[in-house]
């Protein structure tokens, strides 16, 4: 199975993609955050499930960010016709923007790369929960 994860924000959005049989999700980019867009390319892809970070506050709360992204979620879940599932992302970034960092990869380049590295965060969490 093709899995993509999504890490939402209000202008882009990272990309990052694992198999099952497989297990290793890569990033695969960034999209900007336009509902067409995203979707088609996921339909290119063959994505047969999303995973969309939620960012929830720090107490564990929803703050009105993740509500924004559960109405994305929402609409991606009913264009595509795929599970689309939210996964706590608190503090992806930031492990992102570390692992960039240790790369030794310049400044441009992590700003570039931080989005599509912090989805395949997301991915790699969500598919060490799934015993994969």
């Amino acid at each position: 199975m093709r899995i993509a994860a999504l890490d939402y924000g209000a202008k882009r959005v990272g990309v990052a993609v694992a198999n099952t049989e497989l297990g290793i999700p890569l990033p695969a980019g960034i999209l900007p955050n336009d509902l067409e867009q995203i979707v088609n390319w996921l339909q290119r892809e063959n994505i047969e499930r999303v995973v969309v970070g939620a960012p929830y506050l720090m107490w564990g709360e929803k703050g009105e960010r993740v509500q924004e992204i559960e109405r994305f979620a929402e609409s991606l879940s009913q264009r595509l016709g795929i599970p689309v599932e939210l996964l706590d992302e608190r503090l992806t970034t930031i492990e992102a923007e570390r692992r960039l960092r240790e790369s030794n990869a310049r400044r441009a380049k992590r700003k570039q790369a931080v989005d599509a590295v912090a989805a395949a965060l997301l991915l790699e969490i969500y598919l060490r929960r799934l015993g994969i």
